[in-house]
């Protein structure tokens, strides 16, 4: 009989022994007891560690490996890993070929196909099958409140980890130098999703240290990040464009920079999303807020940092949106909308990002920051909202975004919580 499905459900089934398992006996004769299963190992080696066995009148301490066919073991060359010698059990839903150890001993085989309860098959393909917004759309409400939102607040610390790779690598890039790493994921989302690795680049060759220097003029930073940025390489421009040209070039000789090698993008955006916007916004940022990176890693209350991202650009940009067309005056300071977002996906990431690494246990200053930003308006936050009752908080909605797209879309329903109990209801 066919399976029909793939090896995570038998990992599942046999990890919650969803099979009949009266009378066992291996595929060699010999009367089989479990005692315990296991425990399922995410990482390389067999699928059960610390599994007891009984076997015939002995009773086995050690791994357990999971095939859909016996044959699996040989066509993943089991038989010549050293890492399976410990299987003192191989479990299949059918078998065709017995499984050898690498000297050649053969291991033990039971087969569960036969005994495996429907129902845990019928419900895994109405998940599998369904094509509503997320698989359990339609049982949901068969879990308590209490279990969705412990899934929840593992999903918000999971989102918020998520960033970690990216930080240390920062970190290790800039030889533990936190202030330039910090730095660079600040520049990095200034340049929304179109521009993120030119805006990258920019930090990586306009060093955080630098910007220092010229803090007080407003003028040398623009001057600075424009130039950088390869947007001061027209040769006719007014009379502030070629202020800025001559300015940056005096600068580039003095410290030897050089501009980033990725081109800006700047197609199909809205006029505040143009990356002279951006890097305008940028320039103030350290011109107005000098201080910001020390005074966050101090870890401030929230209600202490936001006001000071309240300030405008330059006269210049208040009547620009790009150094060729004039525009209606604006002071085009940070909008609510990206500051909530530059909180949600930089600030907040990175300042767990350094609670944890400083002190694995604290997270709290990152986690207030976070409730004190309201929730995301998205169509995936909305269709959530008809599904369950969630909070109003941005807490709420990034862990349902990181649910969403990590378990639900790609129907990791066996490494969902949710999804497990609703299997073994």
């Amino acid at each position: 009989m066919s399976f029909g499905y793939n090896e995570d459900l038998l990992q599942f089934i046999w990890g919650n022994q969803l099979y009949d398992q009266n009378n066992l006996h291996t595929e060699e004769g010999q009367k089989v007891s479990i005692i315990k299963q296991g425990f399922l190992n995410t990482n390389s080696g067999p699928d059960f560690e610390q599994a007891q066995v009984k076997i015939g009148n002995t009773l086995h301490h050690g791994s357990i490996e999971i095939h859909i066919d016996s044959k699996d073991w040989h066509q993943h060359n089991h038989q010549k890993d050293a890492g399976y010698n410990t299987v003192i059990l191989h479990v299949c839903h059918t078998h065709s070929k017995p499984a050898y150890r690498q000297d050649g001993t053969i291991i033990p085989t039971l087969v569960i196909g036969e005994r495996i309860e429907k129902k845990s098959l019928e419900k895994y393909h109405l998940l599998m099958a369904s094509k509503p917004f997320i698989p359990c759309e339609n049982q949901l409400f068969l879990l308590s409140s209490f279990d969705i939102n412990s899934w929840l607040d593992r999903m918000l610390i999971e989102r918020l980890q998520s960033r970690f790779d990216l930080f240390t690598g920062y970190l290790q890039l800039y030889n533990q130098n936190w202030n330039q790493s910090f730095y660079t994921a600040i520049v990095r989302s200034f340049g929304l999703s179109v521009n993120t690795q030119s805006f990258e680049e920019l930090a990586q060759k306009l060093p955080f240290e630098l910007v220092q220097k010229h803090k007080q003029s407003l003028f040398q930073l623009e001057a600075l990040f424009f130039g950088v940025s390869g947007l001061l390489s027209e040769t006719q421009g007014d009379n502030y464009y070629t202020g800025l040209q001559n300015e940056f070039l005096f600068l580039k000789s003095k410290y030897n920079l050089a501009e980033i090698s990725s081109k800006l993008k700047m197609g199909k955006m809205r006029p505040m999303n143009l990356p002279h916007v951006k890097i305008a916004q940028l320039a103030a940022f350290f011109h107005h807020v000098p201080d910001f990176i020390n005074l966050v890693l101090d870890l401030p209350e929230v209600n202490t940092v936001k006001p000071l991202l309240s300030f405008s650009l330059s006269d210049y940009w208040q009547k620009h949106y790009t150094f060729k067309t004039l525009s209606k005056h604006s002071s085009k300071k940070i909008s609510t909308a990206f500051l909530n977002n530059l909180f949600i996906n930089v600030i907040v990431p990175f300042v767990f990002f350094y609670q944890k690494t400083k002190n694995e246990n604290e997270s709290s200053v990152a986690l207030d920051y976070l409730e004190s930003i309201p929730i995301e308006k998205n169509s995936i936050i909305e269709s959530w909202k008809s599904i369950i009752v969630i909070g109003n908080k941005a807490s709420s909605s990034q862990a349902l975004l990181h649910l969403y797209k990590n378990y639900c879309q790609p129907k990791k329903c066996l490494q969902c919580n949710l999804g497990k109990k609703l299997l073994l209801k």
